[in-house]
């Protein structure tokens, strides 16, 4: 949840006035403590706060109309599971605003049914949009198009609803790793999934299920867990699972890198070793891969990327509009980079 610098001081042990110069590049500190407080900021998923050292000062006096919100309709993006993945989206899309001459906020409004939009956000205030919710209904897109102000849906594409959006190439990704473990000797693969009604997660299980069948494998229910739910309780509910020998494959895909902790709690206490007898393979390309044991082969997705061609997509379509009154729908997916880790090893 995005905070005021006033907050992020007290949790830091600073003053107010040291934090506006920390995260204005203003002089007045030391290198430093300015250094130690920039990583420490950054760790902790608020980086977005910091200012452009490039930004020139005649950019301080925007507009309403030279504003980008970043608006959150979700629950989901609150949630400890999501909450890891997206500072970096909105660090790249607020550095990518910036340099163009744009303001940057973000808007949480916990609204899935988009009823609030328009008490909210009047068309007057902002340039555009980037709107993320875990799945995108017709009821929330009349909303969106009621305000009249550009958009674009934030790694959620639903196939039903016309509207643009920026995604993960799921399919790609999941494609990739099941080509990945083939080519290792593997033919009994599963598939591991929370059952939480995201979008994105929806399109890795379909894709999974694609996957499969591109490489001539037949999906095997008894290897696929499609509603574990999430931490502790997705691990008791995988361990008690795997204690029946006929359900453990020998290499799972995970929906997620968080969803892989639970994964490799509930192997390793039913006395499975990863990746001698079970290999892993999460997605995300998360920090926390480098620190399970062994370090997590997963597919990583270009996080401050994604949120600069947020922003650059949505100035298009906001020049597009400016021009001609024929509406178009775009997806621009952006590939996972398969990440050899050490959860992976060859088939015996």
């Amino acid at each position: 949840m995005a905070i005021k610098s006033k907050e992020l001081a007290g949790m830091l042990g600073v003053s107010a006035a040291t934090m506006s110069l920390v995260l204005n590049h203003k002089p007045g500190i030391s290198e430093e403590l300015r250094n130690s407080l920039l990583e420490r900021i950054r760790e902790m998923g608020y980086g977005y706060m910091i200012r452009d050292e490039e930004e020139r000062e005649e950019r301080e006096d925007f507009g309403p109309d030279k504003t980008i919100a970043y608006v959150v309709l979700s629950e989901y993006h609150d949630d400890v599971e999501e909450a890891a993945f997206f500072p970096k989206v909105i660090e790249g899309a607020e550095r990518e605003a910036r340099k163009s001459g744009y303001r940057f906020t973000i808007l949480h409004m916990y609204d899935e049914s988009g009823e609030k939009l328009r008490d909210s956000v009047g068309k007057e205030q902002f340039a555009g949009m980037l709107v993320y919710a875990a799945h995108v209904t017709d009821r929330m897109k009349e909303a969106l198009d009621a305000l009249e102000v550009p958009y674009l849906l934030i790694d959620c594409f639903c196939p039903a609803v016309d509207a643009s959006a920026v995604t993960i190439n799921n399919r790609q990704g999941i494609l990739a790793a099941v080509d990945y473990l083939y080519k290792r000797g593997h033919r009994r693969i599963g598939y591991v999934s929370s059952g939480r009604q995201i979008c994105s997660l929806m399109e890795r299980r379909k894709s999974f299920r694609y996957a499969m069948e591109e490489i001539g494998l037949e999906e095997d229910p008894a290897f696929c867990v499609e509603k574990a739910g999430t931490g502790q309780r997705a691990q008791e509910y995988l361990e008690e699972l795997w204690k029946d020998a006929r359900r453990v494959p020998t290499a799972l895909l995970v929906e997620n890198d968080v969803m892989a902790i639970s994964v490799y709690r509930a192997l390793k206490n039913n006395g499975l070793r990863i990746p001698e007898d079970v290999s892993v393979i999460g997605f995300d390309g998360r920090s926390i891969c480098s620190m399970l044991e062994p370090p997590l082969t997963t597919l990583r997705v270009p996080r401050r990327l994604m949120g600069r061609l947020l922003v650059m997509l949505l100035l298009q379509k906001i020049e597009l509009q400016s021009r001609v009154t024929e509406t178009v729908t775009v997806r621009l997916e952006i590939n996972a980079e398969l990440v050899e880790m050490e959860s992976v090893s060859d088939a015996k």
